[in-house]
């Protein structure tokens, strides 16, 4: 068991270290938005009125480095984004350090289940279209003709309203539902795509 003599001594020396240790700029940015958004308010939770060498408050910065060990675990766009949200999610006082996380955590993208399980990506699906030329006759309805020709050629990206469609444009002929119908059986292995 320690005794409480040498654990107060292990603590001013870890105390010691880090307050020579900087706390990250990504932090003083933080305490200086919060101290902008909050005033006095924010500042006051932290201070002791005691300064440090630098002229700077022991209280104000020993708060600090934890804040900066508790965030360390996340990108600094998402402690930046959480930032932004704050005044939002807390309108009237300033977020403790476990409430920040929280914005932190809500902030932060979202794993997917392959991710999460370490699952390996599958590849990305290879498309090639289907080419078909057509006897162009210049009689504004190429289109239809473009479109028919893929469907026999077994396109199945070609919807079955746009192959009807096709097919009522080269018959100058309305498309109703009775001729939807009709217009389908009339292109022999264009499918139902």
């Amino acid at each position: 068991m320690v005794d409480l003599a040498t654990l107060a001594e292990q603590t001013v020396r870890q105390v010691a270290q880090q307050q020579q240790r900087a706390e990250s700029p990504l932090v003083r940015k933080l305490f200086l938005v919060m101290h902008g958004a909050y005033g006095n308010l924010f500042v006051s939770k932290f201070a002791t009125g005691e300064v440090d060498g630098a002229g700077k408050d022991k209280g104000i910065r020993a708060a600090m480095m934890v804040w900066d060990a508790a965030l360390a675990r996340f990108e600094p766009g998402v402690v930046e984004l959480a930032a932004g949200r704050i005044r939002h999610a807390h309108p009237d006082f300033p977020p403790n350090l476990p409430q920040f996380e929280k914005l932190c955590e809500a902030a932060a993208p979202r794993k997917t289940h392959a991710e999460v399980e370490g699952l390996p990506r599958l590849p990305a699906p290879r498309f090639e279209p289907i080419k078909v030329s057509i006897a162009a006759m210049g009689d504004g309805v190429d289109w239809a003709r473009v479109i028919v020709a893929r469907a026999k050629a077994g396109d199945r990206t070609v919807s079955r309203g746009a192959r009807d469609h096709a097919i009522a444009a080269l018959h100058k002929v309305p498309m109703s539902v009775d001729r939807r119908a009709e217009c389908a059986g009339q292109v022999e292995g264009a499918g139902d795509a």
